[in-house]
């Protein structure tokens, strides 16, 4: 469920974003390479990525709930933040995003997306299952 609503926003940046836009987002890429050995300052910039795609997008009902994602996100980040690798493996991911939004590729721009989230979802899955198999 979550992931059809976040691709969604990705096309319509792709469709959208002005060149500023896109220099804001390789900025935040820019930081998040920045800390991305370190996944509690690693969540910062990548929150503010996603932010940053919900505003471009222009849509009001995604909008509206970005505290709903926000929230979303930062439990996702803070189920996830022990890998011992940081978060280095979903760069390459974030900066796909940027690049397909450049070329203005919206169905790219969602299967990137698609995939981010479900590796984001399995980094949880697999933290999760972690710890409880620490609490045994």
């Amino acid at each position: 469920m979550t992931q059809g609503r976040a691709a969604h926003p990705g096309a319509l940046a792709a469709e959208r974003a002005s060149p500023e836009q896109i220099a804001e987002l390789r900025a935040i890429l820019e930081q998040m390479e920045q800390a991305s050995d370190d996944g509690e300052r690693f969540a910062v910039p990548d929150l503010a990525f996603h932010q940053t795609i919900l505003h471009i997008s222009g849509n009001e009902l995604i909008g509206s709930l970005a505290a709903l994602i926000e929230t979303a996100l930062v439990i996702s980040f803070r189920l996830s933040d022990d890998n011992p690798a940081g978060q280095r493996h979903s760069l390459s991911l974030h900066r796909q995003i940027v690049e397909n939004i450049e070329k203005r590729d919206p169905a790219a721009t969602s299967k990137v997306l698609i995939d981010l989230l479900d590796g984001a979802e399995a980094d949880v899955r697999r933290s999760l299952a972690a710890r409880l198999g620490r609490q045994k």
